[in-house]
């Protein structure tokens, strides 16, 4: 539930700048150490479950402990998920950034573990990309517009490069195409975001971005939270138990997907967004 935390946390105009500029932003601190462990808790339970089934039902393939693991559509796991979707250091930065119309469309945690011996500290090409697919081929504009952001929150240490970190390049949100270096090195001006546990980085969906090789004894875990705008599709099946959705204030269930009818989510009425009441209840005024 929003109170006086979420106002006293509001994005600054000098975060604002830097996220238009870099097309990123870093919170430190977002999480406090007993939050971080009781995530890592639920994600490396649901971790080994899979490990334990030896199916990856995302790849469809084989799972070992071996192979990088990426788990879409977590938010209905556990209500500690939930929870940080109106998290009160980073949840005024998303609609500072997005306005009010928004909802969480994408979720996902990404576990790589450390490289074999034998293949750490070798030179590899990276996955460079922007999120959201076909949505880069068919928009007609350049730039292509935000559209969303995405939060991810550090739950394993990422301070040193070569630990699987989360790399961008800083201002390359407003250029469609990325000239990918086929050697393995990183592209010019590309950096490893080093952040510690407990960090959050927030970027632009338009934000070239790739993780790095994990050439450590620690095995990366990080939670991404995609947020959108409402009349944006899910790129996930946004599997919320029901009673997980009604045990949570209307403001969250906004944020998971609920609303009136289809066209509310084009041209809401304020029982379609909750968050804008309360932002004008509270005097902040978004158009």
């Amino acid at each position: 539930m929003l109170n006086q935390s979420h106002l006293d946390h509001q994005l600054t105009e000098e975060e604002l700048y830097d996220f238009n500029q870099l097309g990123y932003l870093i919170v430190k601190d977002a999480l406090p150490r007993k939050l971080v462990n009781q995530l890592e808790n639920r994600i490396d339970e649901i971790y080994q479950q899979h490990l334990d089934s030896g199916y990856d039902p995302y790849s469809k393939n084989a799972m070992t402990a071996e192979k990088n693991f990426f788990y879409p559509d977590f938010l209905g796991q556990d209500q500690i998920f939930v929870n940080l979707l109106d998290w009160h250091k980073t949840f005024p930065k998303v609609w500072g950034i997005l306005g009010w119309n928004i909802y969480s469309y994408h979720s996902h945690f990404i576990i790589t573990p450390p490289c074999e011996a034998t293949d750490r500290n070798q030179t590899k090409p990276l996955g460079w990309h922007q999120d959201s697919g076909r949505v880069n081929q068919e928009i007609e504009s350049s730039p292509r517009p935000r559209l969303s952001l995405k939060i991810a929150y550090m739950i394993s240490d990422c301070s040193k490069p070569n630990l699987g970190n989360f790399c961008v390049i800083p201002r390359s949100h407003l250029q469609d195409t990325l000239n990918q270096p086929t050697d393995g090195l990183m592209p010019k001006q590309a950096i490893p975001v080093c952040c510690n546990s407990g960090d959050a980085v927030f970027f632009d969906r338009r934000l070239w971005h790739a993780r790095s090789e994990n050439d450590s004894e620690i095995t990366r875990k990080i939670l991404f939270y995609g947020y959108g705008y409402r009349w944006l599709r899910p790129k996930d099946d946004m599997t919320i138990p029901e009673k997980i959705f009604h045990n949570n204030d209307p403001i969250r269930q906004q944020l998971l997907g609920g609303g009136t009818n289809a066209n509310g989510h084009f041209s809401p009425k304020n029982t379609d967004v909750p968050l804008k009441v309360w932002l004008e209840e509270h005097g902040i005024i978004i158009n």
